[in-house]
């Protein structure tokens, strides 16, 4: 941390990430009355949960449930502590629809917080329009990123994952252990037609990609064909006592010819993420199944919990909704066969 220029007689805070962070002129829960030494105490405390920070050096439970009493709506945090809760779980695969990251910045988090997985070749990622589009309001009061910096930090990760991308933008990977074959499609790589749109697209490259995977023995002769990808295929429904949520800026556009294709390659099971929606859906007309999925860390839009979704893939697909109801709490229920978590 380095002490900013002064605005309104107050210190600015400047972090080594670009973030800036204004005092209070009332000290906080009976701290120094002195800005400066306030400004002190205040960098102590970011430093130590910044991403960059954690994913160095990431703490014991104990230290994490000290953190997260000082800050407890840290999404750093709380990214920690559920992937914890998932370790408690005994998961054996997880699998994230996107929106990983704070405006394309955190990476380092994401892969040390789920390295358990990584290690085992079972982390499943895909991006979302916070980790590539850009956003007409800043989400921080970081230094705007650029598409192509965003870009850029989404493939370094990806090769860091080895999740081998192809020229489209995609990947595949085979789950013989589940009798399951998984595709990672990138719903922003066509860009973004104006910056206040956050509309996605799958592409002619990408759908002939997947055309051409469903003609090979692979993806034929397993059980379960799933198919991952950020934007939301269908469009939401109203949650009981609330309206739908809006589609303006944010649909998939070519979704009818995504759903299709779907339908022509027989996939089993559609995850994505986008709007932070917990639901389960069979679209109508359709053999696969949809899994929408909430914020692992802020929870669902409807205002439910934290939550993931606990997959077991048996002859069947069967999926359940875990909800991290406190953050000092674990759920010691765990599922069988191969879990995969949205």
């Amino acid at each position: 941390m380095r002490r900013g220029e002064r605005e309104r007689k107050l210190p600015v805070l400047i972090d080594p990430e670009g973030y800036v962070h204004r005092l209070t002129k009332v000290p906080e829960n009976g701290g120094p009355s002195d800005a400066v030494e306030r400004g002190i105490v205040r960098a102590r405390q970011l430093m130590s949960t910044s991403s960059l920070a954690l994913a160095a050096n990431i703490p014991s439970h104990a230290a994490l449930a000290k953190l997260l009493e000082s800050s407890p709506r840290n999404v750093n945090l709380r990214l920690l502590f559920a992937a914890n809760v998932l370790a408690e779980q005994h998961v054996d695969a997880v699998v994230v629809t996107g929106d990983c990251t704070d405006d394309g910045s955190g990476w380092e988090l994401v892969h040390a917080a789920f390295a358990r997985w990584h290690q085992r070749g079972r982390l499943f990622v895909i991006p979302g329009n916070h980790d590539l589009f850009l956003f007409p309001i800043a989400s921080s009061a970081r230094p705007r990123p650029t598409r192509d910096a965003k870009r850029e930090r989404w493939e370094e990760y990806a090769a860091q994952a080895h999740f081998n991308l192809e020229a489209c933008g995609a990947w595949k990977k085979a789950l013989p252990e589940a009798d399951a074959m998984i595709v990672g499609l990138d719903s922003c790589v066509l860009g973004q037609k104006a910056f206040f749109r956050q509309n996605g697209a799958i592409g002619s490259s990408q759908l002939g990609w997947l055309r051409d995977v469903a003609q090979g023995r692979a993806w034929k002769e397993v059980r379960h064909r799933i198919v991952l990808v950020h934007h939301h295929v269908v469009p939401l429904q109203h949650h009981l006592g609330h309206r739908a949520p809006t589609e303006i800026g944010m649909r998939l556009d070519d979704a009818r010819a995504f759903a299709t294709m779907l339908a022509d390659i027989g996939a089993t099971l559609v995850m994505h993420g986008h709007r932070h929606i917990s639901e389960r859906r069979h679209p109508a007309g359709h053999d696969f199944d949809i899994l929408a999925a909430p914020s692992l860390t802020l929870g669902c839009k409807s205002g439910d919990a934290p939550s993931y979704w606990a997959v077991e893939l048996d002859h069947r697909v069967h999926a359940e909704r875990v909800r991290i109801q406190n953050l000092d709490t674990f759920d010691e229920s765990s599922a069988g066969g191969l879990p995969l978590v949205v």
